[in-house]
């Protein structure tokens, strides 16, 4: 258990050392978009290609996993769709912005690194980002096209589009292809996407610091400061009791997956998040300060999790 911990207390001080590389100005302010370009178009996806290929397709296509994850998305995006509009009478793109900072989780640039370290292997997270590239994420932007008014001819079609040509999609399902085909992969690809993703863990937590350090934010008011703080309890608290307990009772995974999954619905709030807030205009500084904040609190809350369950 110490030693699970021990592991993670340097991924949190790689996202310090970003923060204060960018605080300090030591980097060009285009550095971060250029970590988080190779981190979305080579090194993730390359992780995600290699523990496909050398896993087993029990692991790969665990439907129950999935259809847990997807049941346990949409049961509590629709009750924060009502908590959000019955205690705080938020309507429209607004009521999207913050439901969704308040459970979609940063599955790549934290979540991979967090996975690699504790279990050596991100199967969970490419599960996740493959529902949230063909259903999540799309659902997303066809609400708040519908719920903005905007009616924007790039709504969820366009979603899906762009889905399709997301190399953290089509490369793990090309993966996962060859692997249901049972086509063996050459050992110098694996061996090439192994040292391209190695950079993973450490550009993503830099990159996440840095990310942090440059924003421009203004400063958010007591009252945008307290809501983005109760997103960030919500996404690292109650996410992962209700995904805790509707992967325990009602699909009854093993203990493995159970854990898999709970840690999937505690990443912190992604920055898709904060970028649909500013593409629909929708309380741009609350879903910036809401992501800022659930990602500064999953150290703790991870910690925690690691402590109680004794990993």
């Amino acid at each position: 258990m110490e030693t699970v911990i021990a592991k993670l207390i340097p991924i949190f001080i790689l996202a310090l050392i970003g923060f204060f590389a960018g605080k300090l100005k030591l980097l060009p302010e285009n550095t971060s978009d250029a970590l988080c370009t190779f981190l979305f178009y080579f090194s993730a996806p390359a992780v995600s290609f290699v523990n496909i290929v050398t896993s087993d397709i029990e692991t790969v296509f665990n439907l129950r996993y999935a259809l847990a994850l997807i049941v346990f998305e949409m049961s509590v995006f629709c009750l924060l769709l009502l908590f959000y509009k019955k205690i705080f009478n938020l309507e429209g793109s607004n009521l999207i912005v913050h439901s969704l900072c308040s459970f979609y989780g940063n599955i790549s640039y934290v979540g991979i690194p967090v996975f690699l370290t504790l279990f050596n292997n991100v199967i969970p997270n490419v599960i996740t980002i493959l529902v949230h590239g063909i259903l999540t994420f799309p659902l997303m932007i066809f609400l708040l096209d519908i719920f903005s008014g905007s009616k924007s001819k790039k709504g969820a079609s366009h979603a899906i589009k762009s889905a399709i040509k997301n190399p953290n999609i089509f490369i793990p399902l090309i993966g996962a292809l060859l692997l249901y085909l049972k086509i063996s992969v050459p050992k110098v690809i694996i061996d090439t996407a192994d040292l391209l993703g190695k950079p993973t863990t450490t550009a993503g937590m830099f990159a996440l610091g840095l990310t942090c350090a440059q924003s421009k934010e203004k400063i958010a008011s007591p009252k945008i400061f307290f809501n983005a703080l109760l997103s960030a309890v919500i996404k690292l608290v109650f996410c992962p009791l209700a995904a805790w307990f509707i992967g325990k009772y009602i699909f009854a995974l093993d203990q493995w997956w159970l854990n898999a999954l709970v840690i999937i619905a505690m990443l912190p709030a992604a920055l898709n998040d904060y970028i649909l807030s500013q593409r629909y205009h929708a309380d741009e500084t609350y879903a910036s300060m809401a992501v800022l904040l659930s990602n500064l609190l999953f150290s703790v809350t991870i910690s925690l999790y690691i402590l109680f369950i004794g990993l």
